[in-house]
């Protein structure tokens, strides 16, 4: 016989040291001025290192023109009247900067990034890609042939699947957060004059605002901005279309159970998005509820995760999201499971959010939450293009100016009866379910989990069926 072996010491490791108390953050102030034309710019010094970051905001977006809106500003880069496209990318790349153009929601974009001493040329090409683009026709035909090739790339993702359809019966019929993807025929509609009428009518100097973040002064930046930009033309408010979010008024939330399913076969996964219309960035519910969210499923100390995935082992990655918009945006819980497991997903998920309403969080569960989002926010503030973009999302959403000097002050503030009070306010206990999956395998789950629910049966292309 063997002898036994001696026994193994316990290896003892020490516990990690708790986070520090908050250091003081000193958000910079942005300096504002504005040219003769309306075109407002904003200065934010930051001299640590010779770089300025240069951002022109031009307030239309993807809301005004789903489409038009990403080939304008891509198009941008494709050359001016004054400058062929291999001229632009040569200057610039000359003196090791970048330039480059893109399109969100709410805003599209062009920005620069350049040392102090080629702010000059990085203005200059800057503004004669705003002022003089030429919109080739060649070019255009291969942006739209990428736009397409995206598409048909996204129609074969669960995820964008589901994403797509949660928006699209979310928000109000015609509501620009809630538009599916265009088709290929769509996109092979546009034409050169549908981009140049897109610019003629959005790219004007006072519908637009540029923030200039770096190694940069007010007394620099005015001859600079005057003598690049000064010549853009403006407009009045009688051609300038309004905001096409301001008309819709008002944003129901469910009173039935319905469970979008799109039924996508072969699919060995289901994906779940399971949320509802939540607050406006501006929203004072704001700080509390981002706090319910970091709680719930914001991060890797979420229940969520620490629930769904490490106890149960349900999925690889589950989280909750507080989107950020204009008008409301969407609270929801994102995941995917194998279809056999389906039935105990949404049983746990919606037992989480029922739990959010009905409990205070822990004293524990508060800190860790504060402690994440307090600790974290100097890391968005390291670099003078990570301050400009929190000035833009400021200017975007409509906060006050000196809204992230009190940041920290306003997470900090938030009571654990708040946090409660706002989950049980938008957290709702009817929420918008969409299921992307094999609905041969996950439908009978559904209706014996959720036997109240009616079962709304969609193809890939997002088209209710039957």
């Amino acid at each position: 016989p063997q002898p036994e072996p001696e026994p193994v010491a316990q290896r003892e490791y020490p516990s990690p040291p708790g986070p520090g108390a908050p250091q003081p953050v000193d958000f910079p102030s942005a300096v504002q001025f504005e040219l003769d034309n309306g075109l407002t710019v904003y200065i934010v010094e930051n001299h640590e290192v010779p770089i300025v970051s240069s951002t022109l905001v031009v307030r239309a977006g993807s809301m005004d023109n789903a489409t038009v809106a990403g080939l304008t500003a891509d198009m941008l880069g494709e050359g001016t009247r004054a400058r062929s496209k291999a001229k632009i990318d040569e200057a610039i790349e000359f003196v090791g900067g970048t330039l480059g153009e893109s399109a969100g929601v709410h805003n599209s974009f062009v920005f620069t990034r350049t040392l102090d001493k080629d702010l000059k040329l990085g203005l200059t090409l800057l503004s004669d890609e705003v002022m003089n683009p030429l919109f080739p026709e060649e070019a255009l035909e291969k942006q739209k042939q990428q736009v397409k090739t995206s598409l048909s790339m996204n129609a074969g993702s669960p995820g964008y699947l589901a994403g797509m359809l949660f928006d699209h019966v979310a928000y109000p019929e015609g509501h620009p957060y809630g538009e599916l993807a265009p088709s290929a025929e769509d996109v092979d509609a546009i034409k050169v004059a549908d981009l140049r009428e897109f610019h003629e009518t959005f790219y004007r100097a006072n519908n637009s605002f540029l923030v200039l973040s770096g190694d940069i002064t007010v007394a620099e930046a005015k001859p600079l901005v005057k003598r690049t930009l000064g010549r853009w033309k403006s407009t009045t408010k009688r051609e300038l279309p309004g905001n096409p979010l301001n008309k819709f008024k008002d944003y129901a939330v469910p009173t039935e159970l319905v469970v979008h399913l799109v039924d996508r076969p072969g699919s060995a996964q289901a994906e779940i998005i399971i949320g509802n219309l939540a607050i406006a960035r501006n929203h004072q519910d704001w700080a509390a509820l981002k706090l319910a969210n970091s709680i719930l499923g914001g991060s890797a100390t979420g229940r969520l995760f620490l629930d769904v995935r490490e106890e149960k082992g349900l999925a690889y990655n589950v989280a909750s999201y507080l989107d950020e918009a204009q008008a409301p945006g969407t609270f929801y819980i994102n995941t995917r499971t194998r279809n056999a497991s389906t039935a105990e997903m949404l049983a746990a998920l919606f037992g989480h959010l029922g739990r959010m309403r009905k409990e205070l969080p822990t004293d524990a569960e508060l800190a860790t939450a504060k402690a994440r989002i307090v600790g974290q926010f100097p890391l968005e503030l390291e670099t003078a293009g990570q301050i400009a973009s929190k000035i833009r999302s400021a200017l975007t959403y409509g906060l006050p100016t000196d809204y992230w000097k009190g940041y920290r002050d306003s997470i900090s503030a938030v009571t654990a009866q708040q946090v409660q009070d706002v989950a049980k306010k938008y957290m709702h206990p009817i929420p918008h379910v969409v299921i992307v999956g094999e609905a041969a395998a996950i439908e009978g789950q559904i209706r014996e989990v959720l036997p109240k629910a009616t079962i709304k049966m969609y193809g890939t292309d997002l088209q209710p069926k039957g």
